[in-house]
């Protein structure tokens, strides 16, 4: 791990007494209380273990000095600490296989728990720095075990009352079908967000504000779990970028202005967070950065409004096929976060689109406006981030019954997951839930919402998918590349794209006519596999091996030029966690070292796990050239797959080709014929 400066102490002082604000008063703390505790659960997982971000944030709080010792220095010349400080912090360590806290003065150890109190220097006189004491040392348990957060909260609000808390949540964090952290030290266990809802009622305090340190935590479902425990949330609906927020800068501000309220350290936290990572000269982060601060007082009012909007479509998808087919590409449209898999959009996106306040109730529609601009009193985001407004929802788009397991203990919405019921088969929504609302037809029970395609041939030969019947339940057509590796016999992906609709004898043909041209990096075929479609921008993620890890090389095509351009390198996706890996990389950083492109081997190992088949070494520029051209001749498969408008991937069929370098043909024996009617399978 990269060696973290230490600031010399008369620097630092330098620095804060020219920070401090002219003219501040210094609050006196009633009944001998300070102002504020904040508590940071940090389960420092693989964030730590691999990277030592966790580290970082800790030596970024023992920069952070009490404002009173700083005046005291300026209009006394007194070098005492007063009696009373105007912020404890505490802060419990776990859940990570090493720590590299020694760098900071910190023993953390990986087979206990750990609780340590932020110690201020009694003395400024430049030789001493702060440190953290060692509080307290428990018996080990998962940080995601909800009764480990509660007695954390109970045992911080015990010994260092104050007026005002805050909680800092610090490590992964999955969206609203996963939840938070991931103890590295019992298999990875995870947080549910029903989970965090008990931690929350068993720690017995009221929080002034919440802040998740941690990726995709700005959603509905986490405000709704939080929202009888705090006041304030704030957090990010994007991947958050591993060295967290701006610590040394939101924590010192604390110290300046104790008085504050929840509303006005969330800003400022959201503001010098934006500061810190644009300093940090990575482009990555700083064009997908997302903060907001959420008022929890209006989250109810927000929560009542989803649950009418769905109740509506619900009672549209039951009785008005033709009508839920103008309201569903609102729905399925949304930018998502992340790499897609998480299945969080913005919420406001969804009705602040152009036309929606036509087609839904309007009654619903003012007032679900009304509450998000009540409920979301500040945001700051990238530019390439410009329509995250700042409070997420998990979306329709391709749910899986296993998610929807999971999820259906988070949702705020009875009527949501009656409709998730109706549209996923192979998922059932809890009985009790019809209790309280109606239960909904199954998908595959109405004809309407079926899609017949018959098999066709585009005008250059090439195999495509011509919808014949059901088109309005049509949104588009997809196919997956493969070549034919003649040593090994293995069918090798490429990854895969939208079809683009061709016209064979005045009929549309939804095919991949342009498939024998595909992106390369330095000259060499990549695996690109699109995630998106947003506005003129397609994204494809790349899969490469970097040293023992498999990372993502982040790609944006413009749909009008085609040009290709790599936007940055993700750890990416752990498919057993369900987490993201926040460390998001510019490539100058890992610039000089050697990377192989990765290409997924169709079908699975005994074990279920995908096999990669890899390109020669190449070296990993500041910036990489990526372009099209030709493929070389050759056999290849072309796999069609189907999305109706509910996002069901349906699948029409694979053919063999034969590609001479000019043209394409079936291989011997293959067919591409006739007509097949696609239903949503069960699961």
């Amino acid at each position: 791990m990269k060696k973290i400066a230490w600031i010399p102490a008369a620097l630092l002082f330098t620095a804060l007494l020219l920070a401090v604000p002219a003219g501040r008063a210094e609050q006196p703390a009633e009944d001998g209380l300070p102002e504020w505790t904040v508590m940071f659960y940090m389960c420092g997982s693989d964030l730590e273990s691999k990277h030592g971000f966790a580290t970082g944030n800790l030596e970024e709080i023992l920069l952070c000095h009490p404002y009173n010792v700083i005046r005291e220095v300026m209009e006394t010349g007194s070098p005492e600490t007063p009696s009373c400080l105007p912020v404890n912090v505490v802060v419990q360590t776990g859940g990570s296989k090493e720590w590299h806290a020694q760098e900071v003065g910190m023993d953390i150890a990986t087979d206990r728990l750990q609780r340590w109190v932020l110690h201020q220097i009694e003395r400024i006189d430049y030789k001493e720095a702060n440190s953290f004491d060692l509080a307290a040392e428990l018996p080990t348990a998962s940080m995601s075990k909800p009764e480990t957060l509660s007695d954390f909260i109970r045992w911080s609000a015990e010994n260092y009352p104050a007026k005002k808390y805050a909680l800092v949540l610090w490590g992964h964090g999955g969206g609203a079908k996963t939840g938070l952290f991931v103890d590295e030290l019992f298999d990875g266990d995870i947080l549910y967000l029903d989970e965090l809802n008990r931690a929350m009622e068993g720690g017995g305090v009221h929080f002034e504000l919440v802040l998740f340190d941690a990726c995709l935590m700005a959603s509905l479902e986490t405000a709704c779990a939080i929202q009888p425990y705090a006041r304030w949330m704030m957090g990010s609906e994007e991947v958050a970028a591993g060295k967290g927020t701006a610590m040394s800068g939101w924590l010192q501000q604390l110290y300046y202005t104790p008085q504050w309220d929840g509303e006005r350290l969330g800003r400022w936290i959201c503001d010098s967070t934006m500061k810190k990572h644009a300093n940090e000269a990575d482009k990555q982060v700083q064009d997908t950065m997302t903060w907001s601060v959420i008022n929890l007082e209006h989250i109810s009012r927000v929560a009542e409004y989803f649950d009418r909007f769905f109740e509506w479509v619900g009672k549209v998808y039951a009785e008005n096929p033709d009508q839920i087919q103008k309201v569903t590409p609102f729905m399925t449209t949304l930018f998502e976060f992340g790499l897609g898999e998480e299945n969080m959009s913005d919420l406001s996106e969804l009705f602040f689109q152009d036309s929606i306040a036509g087609v839904i109730d309007e009654d619903i529609y003012n007032g679900i406006i009304d509450a998000l601009m009540d409920a979301i009193v500040y945001s700051v985001r990238a530019t390439g981030r410009s329509k995250a407004l700042g409070l997420s929802f998990f979306d329709i788009d391709g749910n899986m019954a296993d998610e929807l397991e999971i999820y259906s203990r988070n949702c705020p919405s009875l009527h949501y997951l009656a409709f998730l019921d109706a549209i996923t088969p192979g998922w059932r929504a809890p009985e009790e839930i019809y209790e309280k609302v109606d239960r909904l037809p199954g998908i595959r029970e109405m004809e309407k919402y079926q899609v017949t395609i018959q098999k066709a041939l585009d005008p250059d030969g090439i195999p495509g998918a011509m919808v014949v019947d059901g088109f309005a339940n049509f949104r588009y057509a997809k196919a997956e590349l493969y070549r034919l590796n003649p040593d090994s016999g293995d069918k090798v992906s490429l990854g895969g794209a939208i079809t683009l609709p061709t016209f064979n004898e005045q009929t549309m043909v939804f095919s991949f006519s342009n498939f024998w041209r595909w992106p390369a990096i330095e000259d060499v075929y990549c695996c690109a596999e699109l995630i998106s479609r947003y506005m003129l921008e397609d994204t494809y993620n790349i899969p490469v091996r970097l040293g023992s890890d498999m990372h993502l090389l982040r790609c944006v095509m413009n749909i009008m030029t085609k040009e290709l351009t790599i936007e940055g390198l993700w750890e990416g996706y752990d498919t057993d966690s369900k987490m993201f890996n926040r460390s998001i990389k510019s490539l100058s950083e890992v610039a000089g070292q050697e990377y192989t492109l990765l290409y997924p081997i169709d079908g699975t190992d005994r074990n279920g796990r995908i096999q990669f088949e890899a390109s020669a070494p190449m070296t990993m520029y500041r910036a990489l050239d990526i372009r099209t051209k030709d493929l070389p001749a050759g056999t290849y498969y072309l796999d069609y797959w189907v999305e109706d408008m509910f996002t069901h991937h349906m699948h029409v069929g694979r053919v063999g080709l034969n590609w001479d370098g000019e043209h394409v043909s079936l291989l011997p024996g293959e067919e591409w014929e006739g007509t097949v009617t696609l239903t949503v399978a069960a699961e």
